[in-house]
C-alpha cells in the first residue's frame, strides 16, 4: 500500500479534502440552521468567536495556498529540466517562477499576464478563502422555531359561577335575583350563572372600557397591554398572560430556556367569538307610571315605574326618577331563553332625553332628526311622552369557533400612531389533532357565562334612572358636550358611524349591539386566566382540558451564517481553489526533477552549473578563434568567485545574461 502511495502528493491530496471540507461547509450552512445557544451574545463573545475563526480559516488556507504553489513551482521544475540551462530559450519560466513565488512587481504582472495569469488566480482564489469563511460563519440574528404544549383552558365544564341547579335549590330564593340568571329546563331543573365577585360575569363587564373606539379596525379591545384584533374576539386570557417555557433547538430536551423576552410569536388553536352574538334592532313598546309621593298619603306613595316589552321579553322597574320628567328614565332586561344555555332577548326602553340618547346608539338617524329638535323644550318640561325601545336578540353558543391564534411581539411604535408591542391576530381552521380521540366540545359554562356578563351593565343606574351610563359611553361618539346637544346636528355627532371608525365586530350593525357583543366576548375569554384554573378558584375546573392540536412559536435567536441564497457566492474561492488544485494534481509530472526551484541549495547549485557552461563555452570558442587567426574581440567572463554579487571587482566586467548575449551572437 505504502509503495503504491508513494507517488501521490499526500500534502496536496489533504489540501484537496480541507477545500472540499470548507466547500460543503459554507454550502450546508445556507441551508442548515445553526443555532448558537443563547440570543443577544456579548461583544467579548462575538470578537473572540471572529478571532478563533479567521485563525483557523488563515490557517487552513494557507496550508491550501503552500501545496498549490509547490505543484507550480514543481512545474517550473520540469520546464526547467526540459531546457536544461538554455532559459534564454524560455523566459516564460523566469517570468512564471517570479509569479509564483510572488516577487513579481505590478508592471511584471502586467507584461507577463498572459503567461502567468493561471498561477496568479489561483492564488487569488485560495487567499479569498479566510474572508470567505468569516463572512459564511458570521453570527447573525434570526428566528427560530419550536413546538409548544397547548396550555390548559377552561372546559366549560359546572363551576360554581355556571352550573346547573335542580328545582328547589337556594340560588332561585336569592335576594340578588337580578345578578342571577337562569336557563329553565322542561325537567324542571335550570342552568345558572351568577355576576358575583370572582366570576368571569362580573369582571368581563368592568372591563367595557377597554374597548376601542377609535380604531377598531386595528385592535378591538385590549386586555393587560395586549391588543386584540377582531380576529381573535375572546381569546382565552391564559393564552397572554401565561407564556410557555420554550426550548432553544440546539439545547436538546434538557437544555436551558429561553428567556420569555426572545419570544417573538406563539400560536396555539383556541376557542373565540367568531362573530357578534347580539343584533338590536328599534322596537317594542315603553310604559311607565308617574307618582309623586308628596302628593299623595304616605301609604300610597311608592316609586316610579317604567315597564318595556320587546320581542316577548316583558319588565317592570322602579324608578327614583320621574318617567316623564325632562331626563327621562331606562330600564333593560334580558330574559333568558327556555332550555337554550347562552341565548336570549334584551328589551331596552326609555323616556325623554334618555331616548334620543338610546337611539343615537342605536344610529337611529330617522328618529333623531324627527325629535331632537324638541329638546329644549323636552328640557323645560314643556314636551312630554317621548319614549324609544330596543330589541336585542343574543345567543352566544353558535358563534364560539375554533381558530389559530397568533400572539405577536413586537416593538411598540411611539413616534407615528401608537401601536401594541403585543398582538393577537386569529385564522380559520387549527392544525390536525395529535389524537384521533380529541375532544373540542366546550361545557355550557362559556355560553351562559358570556350572556349572564350582559347583566351588570344592563343594570347600571337601576333604582334611580336607570341609565346605562357603561355602555353609551362606548357605544356613542362623545367628544364634546358643551351645546348639550341642543341641535338635531349635535345629535347625529353621537353616532358611531361604522364607515368611519368601524366596530369591533365586521358583522355589527350598530354600535350598541357592538358594545353588547364585545363585553360577551371579553367576559368569554376571563373563563381561562391564571386565576381561574386555580383550586381556590370560584371557576375551579376538574377536567384538565386542552386543545388537540400543538402549538407553535417563534424566538429570536443566534445562528451561524445568514441563510441567504446571495451566500452560495462564499463557496466559490473554495471550489475554484479545489477545481485548480485537482488540476495541477493531474497535469503536474510525478518523475522527480535534478533540480527544485523551492530549495535555496538547487538554485545555487543551477547558477553555478549555469556559470561552468558558459566558461567551458568561452574558452573553446577562444582557443579555435587564436588558431584561426580570428580577431574578434571576445569579452572576459566574469569571476565566478560569487557568482549572486552585483560588483564583481570590475566596472567594465559584462554581466551573466550581456556575455551569454555575446556569445550567442559569436556562435551565430
Amino acid at each position: 500500500m505504502s509503495h503504491r502511495l508513494s507517488g501521490l502528493p499526500i500534502n496536496l491530496l489533504v489540501a484537496v479534502f480541507i477545500l472540499f471540507s470548507i466547500l460543503i461547509f459554507t454550502f450546508v450552512l445556507v441551508f442548515v440552521t445553526i443555532v448558537v445557544p443563547g440570543y443577544r451574545l456579548t461583544t467579548s463573545f462575538k470578537v473572540a468567536y471572529n478571532i478563533v475563526i479567521t485563525v483557523l480559516a488563515t490557517v487552513l488556507s494557507r496550508y491550501a495556498s503552500g501545496e498549490i504553489q509547490k505543484q507550480w513551482l514543481r512545474q517550473i521544475n520540469h520546464e526547467i529540466s526540459d531546457v536544461k540551462y538554455q532559459l534564454h530559450h524560455n523566459p516564460a519560466i523566469t517570468e512564471k517562477w517570479r509569479a509564483v513565488l510572488g516577487i513579481n512587481t505590478i508592471p511584471e504582472r502586467i507584461r507577463s499576464f498572459r503567461s502567468t495569469f493561471v498561477p496568479q488566480l489561483s492564488f487569488l482564489f485560495t487567499g479569498l478563502i479566510t474572508a470567505a469563511v468569516v463572512a459564511a460563519v458570521t453570527l447573525t440574528d434570526t428566528t427560530c422555531h419550536s413546538e409548544i404544549n397547548p396550555p390548559r383552558i377552561h372546559s366549560g365544564a359546572d363551576n360554581k359561577c355556571t352550573r346547573v341547579v335542580p328545582n328547589n335549590r337556594t340560588e332561585r330564593s336569592s335576594p340578588l335575583w337580578e345578578y342571577r340568571t337562569f336557563w329553565n329546563n322542561d325537567d324542571g331543573s335550570a342552568y345558572y350563572a351568577t355576576t358575583n365577585l370572582g366570576c368571569p360575569s362580573w369582571s368581563g363587564a368592568q372591563y367595557i372600557g377597554s374597548i376601542n373606539t377609535v380604531n377598531p379596525n386595528h385592535v378591538a379591545y385590549s386586555r393587560s397591554g395586549v391588543g386584540i384584533q377582531r380576529t381573535a374576539i375572546g381569546t382565552p386570557e391564559i393564552f397572554y398572560t401565561d407564556f410557555p417555557n420554550l426550548i432553544e433547538p440546539s439545547d436538546g430536551p434538557f437544555g436551558r430556556y429561553i428567556d420569555q423576552s426572545n419570544l417573538r410569536t406563539v400560536s396555539q388553536c383556541l376557542p373565540i367569538m367568531a362573530f357578534n352574538p347580539v343584533k338590536c334592532q328599534p322596537g317594542g313598546t315603553v310604559a311607565y307610571k308617574s307618582n309623586v309621593p308628596d302628593k299623595v298619603p304616605d301609604d300610597q306613595a311608592n316609586f316610579h315605574q317604567i315597564s318595556v316589552e320587546a320581542d316577548g321579553c316583558n319588565y317592570t322597574q322602579a324608578s327614583a326618577e320621574d318617567p316623564n320628567g325632562a331626563f327621562g328614565v331606562m330600564v333593560s332586561r334580558f330574559c333568558p331563553t327556555n332550555n337554550n344555555v347562552g341565548k336570549g332577548t334584551v328589551a331596552m326602553g326609555a323616556t325623554g332625553i334618555i331616548s334620543l340618547t338610546l337611539a343615537a346608539s342605536m344610529g337611529d338617524k330617522d328618529f333623531i332628526a324627527k325629535h331632537a329638535a324638541s329638546y329644549e323644550a323636552m328640557k323645560a318640561g314643556v314636551a312630554r311622552n317621548l319614549t324609544y325601545a330596543v330589541s336585542c336578540k343574543v345567543d352566544v353558543r353558535p358563534t364560539i369557533q375554533w381558530r389559530t391564534l397568533t400572539l405577536e411581539l413586537r416593538q411598540g411604535n411611539l413616534t407615528t400612531t401608537p401601536s401594541y408591542s403585543k398582538l393577537i391576530s386569529g385564522v380559520d381552521g387549527c392544525d390536525s389533532a395529535v389524537t384521533t380521540q380529541a375532544n373540542w366540545t366546550l361545557g355550557d359554562g362559556y355560553a351562559g357565562g358570556a350572556a349572564a356578563a350582559l347583566i351588570p351593565p344592563l343594570s347600571e343606574g337601576r333604582y334611580w334612572n336607570g341609565m346605562t351610563n357603561t355602555i353609551f359611553n362606548q357605544a356613542l361618539n362623545v367628544t364634546d358636550t358643551s351645546d348639550r346637544y341642543s341641535t338635531v346636528d349635535s345629535w347625529q355627532q353621537l353616532i358611531r358611524k361604522k364607515e368611519v371608525a368601524g366596530y369591533g365586530f365586521n358583522d355589527s350593525n350598530n354600535a350598541l349591539e357592538d358594545v353588547l357583543g364585545l363585553t360577551a366576548g371579553i367576559t368569554m375569554g376571563q373563563m381561562s386566566t391564571l386565576d381561574s384554573m386555580r383550586k381556590s378558584s370560584p371557576l375551579a375546573d376538574s377536567v384538565d382540558f386542552r386543545p388537540a392540536a400543538m402549538g407553535k412559536a417563534t424566538f429570536a435567536c443566534t445562528r451561524v451564517g445568514s441563510g441567504n441564497r446571495s451566500a452560495l457566492l462564499f463557496t466559490l474561492p473554495p471550489l475554484l481553489s479545489m477545481l485548480m488544485a485537482l488540476y495541477l494534481l493531474f497535469t503536474v509530472p510525478r518523475k522527480p526533477t535534478s533540480f527544485k526551484t523551492s530549495r535555496l541549495d538547487d538554485i545555487i547549485a543551477i547558477g553555478l552549473a549555469g556559470d561552468r557552461e558558459l566558461s567551458m563555452a568561452y574558452k573553446a570558442d577562444h582557443l579555435d578563434g587564436s588558431q584561426e587567426g580570428l580577431q574578434t574581440s571576445i569579452p572576459r567572463a566574469p569571476s565566478l568567485g560569487n557568482p549572486f554579487e552585483e560588483d564583481i571587482g570590475d566596472d567594465k566586467a559584462m554581466g551573466l545574461q550581456e556575455l551569454r548575449a555575446v556569445h550567442r551572437k559569436t556562435w551565430n
